[in-house]
């Protein structure tokens, strides 16, 4: 499939988890939009270094970010007065990046490869994955002080695979470790990270 890419500093989209982002690039403005119109996925590019300037032709790799991505279909939420956007981007799934299309817009289009998962939890592992959601739980009162907005985070907990992509997302302070587990394909392992994770100083209090 196509994918339009997003590069950010230090971001990563996981599946069935929500990213507001603040639009303020025209470019990523047409981007957005040219998205929904459509239906083109965004991905997000984890990028390390800021200041690395990219000048990629058609054919070639992308290599300033990380080869496996999260995209989604953006949803505007705000359009602000002076034309920037609140987005919301639901992660539909993940993909690996291949080569960059040529096109004319001012934005990177790319050929991608959707990822499968194993989204299918080993019976041994629901007791590790009751406490990582106990955890965020404890996480969402202390930092969401809207109740209602408490209300609708918890909703979106249906799952394993919501609870696991919540927990890196928000709980994990090192970026590296977040990609890290955006990378594993099976979401057994990802328990067995993000446990291992809990019970050391690396996710956020």
């Amino acid at each position: 499939m196509d994918v339009f890419l997003f590069p950010l500093v230090n971001v990563t989209l996981f599946p069935k988890t929500t990213k507001p982002l603040n639009i303020f690039e025209n470019r990523y403005i047409e981007m957005v939009r040219e998205s929904i119109s459509t239906q083109t996925p965004v991905a997000i590019g984890f990028i390390e270094d800021p200041g690395k300037v990219y000048n990629v032709k058609p054919g070639e790799k992308v290599d300033f970010v990380r080869e496996i991505v999260g995209y989604g279909i953006p949803q505007i939420m705000e359009e602000r007065s002076n034309g920037t956007l609140l987005v919301f981007l639901q992660g539909q799934g993940k993909a690996r990046l291949g080569r960059v299309k040529a096109s004319t817009t001012s934005y990177l289009v790319c050929d991608a490869e959707v990822v499968p998962e194993n989204v299918e939890v080993d019976p041994n592992l629901r007791g590790a994955v009751h406490s990582l959601n106990k955890i965020l739980a404890r996480w969402i009162q202390t930092h969401i002080p809207d109740q209602m907005q408490r209300e609708v985070f918890m909703r979106n907990m249906t799952g394993p695979e919501e609870i696991i992509g919540a927990f890196a997302s928000y709980l994990i302070r090192d970026y590296d470790l977040q990609q890290m587990a955006l990378e594993f394909n099976d979401i057994n392992k990802k328990i067995e990270f993000l446990y291992r994770l809990a019970e050391s100083s690396e996710i956020t209090a």
